[in-house]
């Protein structure tokens, strides 16, 4: 099983991110039933003080490597990424295998 997370920090001002991060969410929490081989995905916004933060947390869980790179490559993945790609500031990410 590979666990995937990804953290964005978006542009623009906090009502926009707001309304982007939540656009994302709802769009990627979709997936799982879109596209063989993601088992689970989840997305959390960040509602800290800490202004520094990221705004976006994505957590996906996929059966193994090819099947995170068939999610990856998957034009329902990458119609979701269209909503925040404009705005992203910083995009990390961690993948490993549990």
């Amino acid at each position: 099983m590979v666990k995937h997370i990804v953290m964005f920090r978006l542009n623009g001002d906090e009502n926009l991110r707001r309304d982007l991060a939540f656009s994302f969410k709802q769009a990627i929490e979709a997936l799982p039933a879109k596209i063989d081989g993601l088992d689970s995905v989840e997305v959390g916004i960040n509602d800290g003080p800490d202004q520094s933060n990221a705004h976006i947390v994505l957590t996906a869980l996929c059966p193994d490597y090819p099947a995170l790179q068939a999610y990856s490559a998957n034009p329902e993945h990458i119609k979701c990424v269209q909503i925040i790609k404009p705005y992203i500031e910083l995009r990390t990410c961690v993948d490993y295998t549990i």
